[in-house]
């Protein structure tokens, strides 16, 4: 938790310096199973929205993390829920975990997007100057 916390410290530390650039897109790539990882997600979500209105995030679950937009599964459904509509936030499962994991699309969150591939959607968003946060451990 205490390197969750200090990652999250140094993230802020890197907005403040650019809170000048009228607009960003960061990826933040979730893939722990850790629901500690994704409060910690969601409080990074809500204090960058708040300071950075501008920026548009993309949180993008895969591997085991799937669960974490499941209707019924997510302990933290209720906060995803409440950017769901935020035109600037995306929530998005990949395909390829799904499949994986036996989870259906009707199985996630309303208004969470896939992707095909979320590595592939990761790279190809990188490539396009979106910036990077990997979660937890």
């Amino acid at each position: 938790m205490q390197k969750i916390l200090l990652s999250l410290a140094f993230i802020f530390s890197l907005f403040n310096v650019s809170a000048q650039e009228p607009s960003s897109k960061i990826i933040i790539d979730v893939t722990s199973t850790n629901f500690k990882v994704y409060q910690s997600v969601l409080l990074t979500l809500k204090i960058m929205t708040k300071s950075h209105p501008n920026t548009q995030f993309d949180i993008i679950a895969y591997g085991e993390a799937v669960p974490m937009m499941m209707k019924n599964q997510s302990v933290v459904a209720d906060e995803i829920l409440k950017y769901i509509e935020n035109q600037n936030i995306s929530f998005t499962a990949c395909e390829v975990s799904m499949s994986l994991f036996n989870i259906k699309r009707e199985q996630l969150l309303e208004g969470v997007k896939t992707v095909a591939n979320a590595v592939d959607d990761i790279v190809k968003k990188q490539n396009e100057g979106w910036g990077y946060i990997k979660s937890g451990n």
